[in-house]
């Protein structure tokens, strides 16, 4: 039974989630903002605000405690520098977990874990907020750079017109050949005589003679029909 045990294995070894809590760490001290599990996000609360409220003093002992937390020169550095200085007036609570609903796989609960003081990289200066710089601003239109004049291009010399060539001569039409006198036609020959068909006047159309077929008449057969023979009859002959 693990009575008044708090801490939250996960399924890994002790190594395995100590090595993740320090990886969660630095990212967090490198980015201020991380996207974890509930879980992960509430241990890792636990692992990195007494190493916060240790860098705000900032000696060789506590720089070595740190470092053997993290081990991470990069994000000692950036802890003792800025994040110590940051949170030298406040008593704890340096880190807040925001909710951020449910992962599509597993449908574990997702949150974004960040730092209460938290410096956005873009700042606004205050000369900018002025309503007379912020008028003059919207006023003035940026001025249209005038184009340098394009370099005028030397006009090219007109070349000599070509000389004219003479005209050839006309050479001499030929002499027309006398033409030929045309030759006689040959005399047609008479045309053969078409058999010509008997044509049938028009008001009198051609009438078919209905074909009369002739009644087929069965033939008597001569012999008469014998009767059949019994089959026991070939034994009394």
């Amino acid at each position: 039974m693990r009575h008044k045990k708090v801490s939250r294995r996960f399924s890994r070894t002790s190594s395995h989630r100590m090595a993740m809590m320090r990886n969660l760490a630095i990212s967090l001290i490198e980015h201020e903002i991380i996207k974890t599990t509930v879980e992960k996000a509430k241990e890792l609360r636990r692992f990195l605000e007494p190493l916060i409220t240790k860098s705000k003093t900032d000696n060789l002992h506590s720089r070595r405690v740190v470092m053997s937390k993290l081990n991470s020169k990069d994000a000692v550095r950036k802890l003792f520098s800025s994040l110590g200085p940051r949170f030298n007036d406040t008593k704890g609570g340096y880190l807040r977990i925001i909710k951020a609903g449910f992962r599509a796989g597993d449908r574990a609960d997702i949150c974004f874990i960040e730092f209460t003081h938290r410096v956005i990289e873009t700042e606004v200066k205050d000369e900018n907020l002025d309503n007379n710089s912020i008028e003059s601003n919207l006023n003035t239109k940026p001025e249209a750079k005038e184009k340098p004049a394009a370099e005028e291009k030397p006009v090219a010399e007109e070349k000599p017109a070509a000389e004219e060539k003479p005209v050839a001569e006309e050479k001499p039409v030929a002499e027309e050949k006398p033409v030929a006198e045309e030759k006689p036609l040959a005399e047609e020959k008479p045309a053969k005589k078409q058999a010509t068909k008997k044509k049938t006047p028009v008001g009198k159309k051609e009438t078919e003679k209905p074909v009369v077929k002739k009644p087929t008449t069965k033939k008597k057969s001569t012999t008469k029909d014998k009767p059949k023979e019994n089959w026991w009859s070939r034994f009394f002959k």
